[in-house]
């Protein structure tokens, strides 16, 4: 009995905490209809920090920044958003035109052809999909080789033995890239530069050299963090160190 009244106060909380987030996220609407971008990004932002994230979410933050005059913000909302939808195609078209305004342009360096292949790929879908994808090619799996084992026709067994081996292929890049996508999300590698420019160093420390400033709005890879510092790669190759507070991951 007791187990009733948790599961039923639990879901009077989740049910109270839904209704606030979408009266907020109405009133965050209503106050980007009327102009108010910042209060609608607050708002908006209220819902985020509450542990809600959506891509249509971070959608809207991304507009409501941009609006604000906030580039690396609306550059940092429109990639969570494609980071969790990447089909989003409003997204990426804002995307594209915001970051027109960054001061930085950079060319990348050159990778090999696989690691770019791979990357795209797993980046192609969102994390739902992939696993998706992987529970259904991994059941095609189990089914074929059940086919292959309890067949007693060679037409059905040779089938069943090429269907496993396809399916185990599939399975494989379906389940690598959900895994993939799931880390991503969980600990991401790359973040957007916030400040209007930072000063990049070359050692964790304000004292360190200063090698070269990267301004609002860039995209940098994370490769380590120590203390209140990370060191960031830009993608034309340089590294440095520059404080936490400066950027935000996406």
């Amino acid at each position: 009995m007791k187990r009733v009244f948790v599961i039923l106060y639990v879901a009077m909380i989740f049910a109270d905490v839904t209704a606030t987030n979408d009266s907020l996220f109405q009133q965050a609407n209503e106050h980007y209809q009327e102009g108010e971008y910042e209060l609608a990004l607050a708002d908006y932002k209220g819902i985020s920090d509450a542990g809600f994230e959506s891509p249509g979410l971070y959608y809207n933050m991304g507009n409501a920044a941009f609006r604000s005059n906030s580039i690396g913000y609306a550059i940092l909302y429109f990639e969570k958003s494609l980071k969790l939808d990447p089909s989003h195609e409003d997204a990426r078209h804002n995307l594209d035109f915001v970051s027109r305004y960054r001061v930085d342009t950079f060319e990348q360096v050159p990778e090999l052809f696989l690691r770019t292949w791979l990357r795209v790929l797993a980046q192609s879908l969102s994390e739902r999909t992939w696993s998706i994808l992987s529970i259904i090619l991994f059941m095609i799996l189990v089914g074929s080789i059940l086919i292959y084992l309890f067949s007693r026709r060679l037409l059905f067994k040779k089938a069943g033995f090429f269907s496993a081996l396809f399916g185990l292929l599939l399975f494989v890049v379906t389940f690598f890239s959900a895994l993939s996508s799931h880390r991503n999300i969980i600990s991401p590698e790359e973040g957007i530069i916030l400040s209007p420019s930072v000063v990049v160093r070359s050692s964790p420390s304000d004292s360190g050299t200063e090698l070269f400033i990267l301004h609002e709005g860039t995209k940098v890879k994370v490769k380590e963090e120590v203390s209140e510092w990370q060191n960031i790669r830009v993608i034309d190759g340089r590294e440095g160190w520059i404080g936490s507070v400066e950027f935000a991951s996406i």
